[in-house]
């Protein structure tokens, strides 16, 4: 499945309205916000349709999976909205996050906790706002992310990336006087920035599989006394393809300017992945800029001075 969906549920006293861009969602909120009534409506209306007295609008079934068969009442859904309550026990469990890869659903996820077992992005992760009859779901952390990384003079680059990402961040980093250091992995962001003494630090990582983390890494970030700034885009391959090195690939530009249209979620459970196998494909002929698929040894085409230029101009760019 891919593309946008709108979704809209009411009765006579409250109503959401929201729209669904990734194969998961994330809806949190504090006690109250409306979470459970959210998703009581949706299961209310499958069960009873319009006897219940709300009005559920989507261009998608929805479903509220819950129960001891939840997996093979999983099996047989195609083709809809699967909501999830943080009540389930199966919520947190690695046989969910299985059993939902490459399946053409899209999921919303209703949970106050983070889910490390599953990758989704810091965008699709949104909190509810109360405001009488008709409450706001909202993106939390859409202006997290800085767009110029020369802005302001660091004292350490940590980079998420063990390979391709690090190693052009590290030769970035070098013309910028900074040292850069990698993760290993976006679950050593936290444990790496306590270790470090540095007051002025940027963190860059793939927000397309960063939602798990971001809660605690934000928080630190607002709580440590260090100045810390977060460079996110939607994945490393993402920027590559965004920047001026594929300014005259009619192909790149018009997906990147609405992916929903183009990612199939069965075959790329992230978006990551996808923009990963974009720029492989879109890569392969060019000589020095062909992208190694298991995202190894970075090209040398990218290392050069115009081309670090131009990826890390790349977020500046409408």
């Amino acid at each position: 499945m891919k593309g946008k969906i709108s979704f809209s549920v009411k009765n006579r006293h409250i109503g959401f309205k929201f729209d669904l861009e990734r194969n998961v969602t994330i809806i949190t909120g504090d006690s109250g916000t409306g979470k459970t009534k959210l998703i009581n409506m949706v299961r209310q209306y499958s069960e009873e349709g319009k006897a219940s007295g709300i009005t559920l609008k989507c261009d998608k079934p929805c479903i509220v999976l819950d129960g001891n068969n939840w997996d093979v009442i999983l099996e047989r859904t195609k083709s809809s909205v699967v909501f999830v309550d943080e009540s389930t026990k199966f919520l947190n469990e690695y046989s969910f996050a299985k059993a939902i890869t490459h399946t053409d659903n899209y999921y919303v996820l209703i949970t106050r906790e983070p889910l490390p077992q599953i990758a989704y992005s810091i965008d699709a992760i949104k909190q509810i706002i109360k405001n009488d009859r008709k409450p706001r779901i909202e993106k939390i952390y859409n202006k997290l992310t800085i767009n110029d990384i020369t802005a302001a003079q660091y004292d350490l680059i940590i980079v998420e990336d063990s390979k391709s990402g690090f190693q052009f961040f590290k030769k970035a980093a070098e013309g910028l006087g900074t040292q850069c250091e990698s993760a290993n992995g976006k679950s050593n962001i936290l444990s790496v920035l306590e270790k470090r003494s540095e007051e002025r630090i940027l963190v860059i990582a793939d927000a397309a599989a960063l939602g798990a983390e971001i809660q605690r890494l934000s928080r630190y970030g607002a709580l440590s006394g260090k100045a810390i700034d977060f460079f996110l885009p939607e994945s490393f391959e993402w920027l590559i393809l965004k920047s001026a090195i594929f300014d005259g690939n009619e192909r790149v530009r018009d997906i990147l300017k609405s992916p929903v249209d183009h990612i199939e979620s069965r075959e790329y459970f992230s978006w990551e992945r996808f923009f990963t196998y974009l720029l492989v494909e879109e890569s392969k002929n060019k000589e020095k800029l062909k992208y190694p698929k298991g995202k190894g040894k970075l090209p040398s085409g990218y290392l050069t001075e115009k081309n670090i230029d131009s990826i890390m101009s790349a977020m500046k760019r409408k």
